[in-house]
């Protein structure tokens, strides 16, 4: 998780330059995936696992890595803010600039030992609450992550409505 996050943290702003990537449309594009997935821990489906999956999962000491927390603690809406981050911070000059990139850095490492400390006592977590806990506790999680990616378009909006910058270049 940190090894990916700091990679798209120093690649972003080059990552938003290639792809014509706009931060509007990044922030857009982030809040989206993450009310999705808000909307799947909310409403859950069958899950369908592949005979594939299953073998894998036998031979694997430990399967909560993968395929369970990388995709929620590295994947799109975190690259998306990480890039966002990164492209704010590409403006600036000199130190600055190393003091700002270090500051994320150490909030991506901090967050990472946070993150790993919460996933080693799931266990423990997991037997006071019990199945219907659990459950219970995913939907409110569920319904968090919608709510942050409703945010997240709402700020777009604001941020749009109030740069004149933006009307002008259309």
């Amino acid at each position: 998780m940190t090894g990916i996050l700091v990679v798209f943290l120093l690649a972003g702003h080059f990552i938003m330059i290639f792809f014509g990537i706009s931060i509007p449309g990044i922030r857009i594009a982030g809040g989206m995936v993450i009310g999705f997935l808000g909307f799947k821990v909310l409403f859950p489906g069958e899950a369908k696992i592949t005979q594939a999956e299953k073998k894998e999962a036998i031979k694997k000491s430990n399967i909560s890595f993968s395929p369970l927390s990388m995709p929620s603690l590295a994947g799109p809406g975190a690259i998306a803010t990480v890039i966002t981050i990164s492209s704010s911070i590409d403006g600036r000059h000199g130190y600055d600039k190393v003091f700002a990139f270090t500051g994320v850095i150490l909030a991506i490492v901090i967050t990472a030992i946070i993150s790993w400390l919460v996933l080693q006592s799931a266990g423990f977590v997991s037997r006071i609450l019990g199945v219907n806990g659990v459950d219970s506790l995913s939907r409110i999680m569920g319904f968090l992550l919608i709510c942050i990616g409703i945010q997240f378009a709402i700020i777009v909006l604001q941020d749009l409505i109030s740069d004149s910058g933006y009307w002008q270049k259309l």
